[in-house]
Formats: C-alpha cells, sequence, structure tokens
C-alpha cells in the first residue's frame, strides 16, 4: 500500500497559537539579517547550477550561539512527542541543526542523539578493515532499524535530503519526520512528500521575501 503524502503548515501560519511565536520571530529576524541575500537580477548560483534573485546560507545562523539555540528549541518542540532514536542528515548543512537539537533534547531531560549522513563513505576505521554495517555512510550512534527525523537547512529541490533518506532506509531506519528551517518552495516537498514522508518547514521563502524593504514608487 502506498504511503499517503503529507506536506505540513507550520505552527502560526494558519490562525493556530504557538508557544514558540516568539522564538520564531526571532529567528526569522535573523535569518533575514545573517543568512538572506537579494537581487533584483538572477545573480546568485545555486548548488542545482541554476541562478535565482536570492540566497540563503542558513550556516551563518545554525553556527552562530544564538542562532543554534533558537534552532534547537524550535525543532525540538516539533519533534519531541515522536520520541526519535536519532536526528540528522546529509553533511554539511543538517549538522549544526541536528547537534542543537540534541543539545536542546539532553538539557530538556528527553535525550535524542545526533547522526551524520555522509557524502561519501567512510573507507577506514572498521576491524576488519571492511565496511561497517551502515555501510560507512553514517557517523554516529545509530543503530539498524531506528526511528529518526531528518533535517536540512534550505530545502529546494530536497536532492540531498532525499540522498540522506535513502541512506538511512538502507541502514533499516523508519523516517518518522523530515524538517527544514526554510523551504524555498520549488519542489522538493513534494519530491519528500511523494516518496511517504511528511516534510515540515519552521519558514517558507515567502516569509523572507516578506521582509524585503518595498522600494518608492516613482
Amino acid at each position: 500500500m502506498k504511503k499517503r503524502s503529507r506536506v505540513r503548515t507550520p505552527p502560526g501560519r494558519n490562525g493556530k497559537s504557538s508557544g514558540g511565536s516568539i522564538l520564531r520571530k526571532r529567528l526569522l529576524s535573523l535569518l533575514y539579517e545573517r543568512a538572506f541575500r537579494h537581487s533584483e537580477e538572477p545573480v546568485f548560483r545555486l548548488a542545482s547550477g541554476r541562478t535565482s534573485r536570492y540566497y540563503i546560507d542558513c550556516k551563518k545562523v545554525t553556527l552562530d550561539p544564538h542562532g543554534s539555540y533558537l534552532v534547537g528549541r524550535l525543532i525540538f518542540d516539533r519533534i519531541r512527542g515522536l520520541r526519535p532514536d536519532g536526528i540528522g542528515g546529509l553533511t554539511l548543512g543538517a549538522d549544526p541543526i541536528a547537534q542543537a537539537v540534541s543539545l536542546i533534547s539532553h538539557l530538556k531531560g528527553k535525550p535524542i542523539p545526533a547522526f551524520i549522513v555522509r557524502k561519501e563513505p567512510k573507507g577506514h576505521g572498521s576491524a576488519s578493515g571492511g565496511a561497517s554495517s551502515s555501510g560507512g555512510w553514517i557517523e554516529g550512534n545509530l543503530s539498524p532499524g531506528s526511528r529518526v527525523v531528518v533535517v536540512d537547512d534550505v530545502l529546494t529541490t530536497g536532492g540531498s535530503t532525499m540522498k540522506a533518506i535513502e541512506r538511512l532506509e538502507e541502514h533499516g531506519c523508519k523516517i518518522l519526520k523530515v524538517l527544514a528551517i526554510l523551504d524555498r518552495r520549488e519542489g522538493g516537498a513534494e519530491a519528500i512528500a511523494s516518496r511517504g514522508h511528511t516534510f515540515e518547514a519552521l519558514f517558507q521563502i515567502d516569509d523572507l521575501l516578506g521582509l524585503i524593504p518595498k522600494s518608492p514608487a516613482r
């Protein structure tokens, strides 16, 4: 039976109250100030090779102490009820996010270990000289069959996130939810949902675009 595709609307965008609304506002402001760049012309080249009028470098925020705290709190609040065995995603964008959530989870008394999905398999470190149970793709104490949450910073087409999901599924993991800080709304959410996974984003690109000052009418 094919799983139902689900893309959820972030709390606070559908009229429902959110205990983290103040934290969301702070994080959005930080993203706009430090991570967001925009231009009238498509001058920013993306990983896909396309050019765009805007670019978001979330690591400017996720590697910042205050930004890390905000990201960790907001994502932990969304997944705490799932009781995952681990949280992580494809290196490098997911790494500081997973670590932030893991730290917050420990402080809240509900520890969630972080893991890293490598872009290339590690070919060293096993006792026999061969591949580990994860095939050398996954760093961390993640047992086969674990229930996990997959995270990423910016979702565009979803290619990087799907690579992480595929490696985790090869490891026998169950994907509980996929979360991104920002969804550029360029097909990634639909691609993930079409594979039967629940996806959420803290923000949509429109949240940042809406903060750009309006040019005075000529």
